[in-house]
């Protein structure tokens, strides 16, 4: 840890996870993974799913810088889950790009397709960089797979979206890919024919740019070290010699890659390629002994850093190394070997693949679930603004919703009004012709209300046979003709549907909002104009 660091613990974690990815992409794996750690128990105390998944992320893609390719796996996958829950889509797909490489890398290659498919659906048209990246790997789990063409196809594509992006350090990294695939179409065409077909492929694609030999430029898109990147070019171009007669040169590139590993960080990779080139160089010398313990080696290697695919390569370049020798029984014995771990990660993928589902279920009920919960919030607190009779709102959501319609209304210099209707000698409707009926009354009335009503006006029964509706704009002429409609509706309205001899009134009082109101005053000058016009409706009769 950098003395000139903040300790991990002292800083939110917000600040801990730029810090992380900082520290991921000058390749201090060992600090990043201490803030991510950090980053993460702060996150989980807080309640932050978001800021959880992030430091799961940078934890996964420190652990596939280290080889740790496992424990990155599972926790790139929980990355991804948390990702979905949160509907980040920019963070899912790099989740699942990391997860691509390290299932490719693992031997996985069809899930890794899979993880990089989705990735770049994730990202087309709104983040080519995380669409770049993702199309990298899917090239690589495709090399991985043997699907050549495809594999170039992807990394070229992800090549030219790097470029048009200019970043021109970043796109080092799928043009390490296309070499690296053309390479290991080259190394499969020696196993199959016995001999190399074209080194055409491989040897056109050194035509690099003018890229920057040092990061004294902001490299923003690698998810690996640029220096570690261009080291494995580095390593390509041996490969090329060799394969091309210049043993020399090929030493001299491995030599140097290992010089300056060995005054940085360790690199896995890196370590494994160079293994790999020098078991060549030594096949091509005839050097035998040399190369079969170069081939070893990388198979020790590989299996330690789980990386199945160089492992499987080793495999093969030993059983081609006996061969070479006449030593064809040690040739069958690295097949069977080879064979055995195909089934093995035949039987693994299947296993993953049953956990898939399962996960996939789980996440299908958790959203069931969460929709449920959902719809009964929604339905509970419609319940507690609702009348459970007539269906209209009632007073505690007009408690909730008037003040907002106060403000609003000032602030756009606009006049809501408020109607208030009384059902006249209610009390009689229920002692001559029951409570059953006079229920059926105030339906009738809530209905007929609901006829005049607008978007955003509120209809509300107060209680009892009180009831007020809220029109959001209305002046002072259109307020009384809306009256004297609801007048005419509830009067013309065929009451003795309901029973024989039922005949019902109701008095309307209307108060256009003043600029102090409030809801109580608004609903006192209200009750008073309902009243005055009940009080002159009875004189009219008298």
């Amino acid at each position: 840890m950098s003395p000139a660091d903040p300790a991990p613990l002292e800083a939110p974690h917000s600040t801990l996870l730029h810090q992380a990815q900082v520290a991921l992409q000058r390749g201090d794996v060992d600090y990043s993974q201490a803030l991510s750690k950090s980053a993460l128990l702060h996150a989980q105390r807080r309640g932050d799913v978001g800021g959880q998944a992030r430091a799961l992320l940078y934890l996964a893609q420190g652990d596939r810088q280290m080889s740790r390719m496992r424990r990155a796996r599972e926790t790139a996958q929980r990355a991804v889950y948390l990702f979905q829950t949160q509907a980040d889509a920019t963070g899912e797909a790099e989740a699942l790009t990391t997860l691509s490489h390290v299932l490719s890398t693992m031997g996985h290659s069809g899930e890794g397709v899979e993880a990089a498919l989705l990735a770049i659906k994730l990202c087309e048209g709104r983040d080519p960089i995380g669409e770049a990246l993702a199309r990298n790997y899917l090239g690589v789990a495709y090399a991985h797979s043997q699907s050549f063409d495809k594999a170039a196809d992807a990394l070229l594509h992800s090549i030219r979206l790097m470029e048009a992006e200019a970043l021109w350090p970043e796109s080092c990294l799928p043009r390490f890919h296309l070499r690296a695939a053309e390479i290991q179409r080259c190394f499969f065409d020696r196993y199959y024919h016995g001999t190399f077909l074209t080194l055409e492929r491989l040897q056109s694609t050194r035509d690099l740019p003018e890229l920057a030999t040092s990061l004294g430029g902001k490299v923003r898109a690698l998810q690996c070290p640029y220096l570690k990147t261009r080291a494995l070019l580095e390593l390509s171009f041996g490969f090329e010699s060799c394969w091309s007669g210049d043993t020399e040169d090929a030493v001299r590139r491995a030599d140097a890659v290992c010089a300056s590993a060995e005054k940085g960080a360790d690199q896995p990779s890196v370590r494994l390629m160079e293994i790999w080139l020098r078991a060549e160089i030594a096949w091509a010398r005839q050097d035998w002994l040399s190369a079969e313990a170069h081939a070893q080696r990388l198979q020790q290697l590989a299996l330690r850093a789980e990386n199945e695919h160089l492992r499987a390569t080793s495999h093969l370049l030993l059983a081609q190394l006996y061969s070479a020798q006449g030593k064809d029984a040690l040739a069958q014995t690295q097949l069977r070997l080879l064979k055995m771990q195909e089934t093995h990660l035949h039987n693994e993928n299947l296993h993953s693949r049953e956990e898939r589902v399962d996960w996939q279920l789980r996440t299908r009920a958790i959203h069931v679930a969460s929709q449920q919960l959902e719809q009964e919030a929604r339905r509970l607190e419609q319940l507690a603004s609702q009348d459970a009779l007539t269906g209209l709102y009632n007073r505690r959501h007009l408690e909730q919703r008037v003040p907002g319609i106060l403000a609003r209304a000032h602030d756009r210099g606009q006049t809501p009004a408020m109607v208030f209707l009384d059902v006249d000698h209610f009390k009689r409707v229920n002692d001559r012709f029951s409570h059953r009926v006079g229920d059926e009354v105030l339906k009738a009335l809530a209905h007929i209300l609901s006829s005049f009503v607008r978007e955003g006006d509120i209809p509300v029964r107060l209680g009892g046979d009180e009831f007020v509706v809220v029109f959001t704009h209305v002046d002072a002429y259109s307020g009384q003709a809306l009256v004297a409609r609801i007048h005419k509706a509830v009067n013309e309205f065929d009451w003795g549907g309901l029973h024989d001899d039922l005949e019902v009134t109701a008095s309307c009082g209307l108060a256009l909002a003043e600029p102090q109101d409030t809801l109580e005053s608004w609903l006192h000058r209200c009750d008073l104009s309902m009243y005055v016009e009940k009080d002159s409706r009875h004189q009219d009769l008298a």
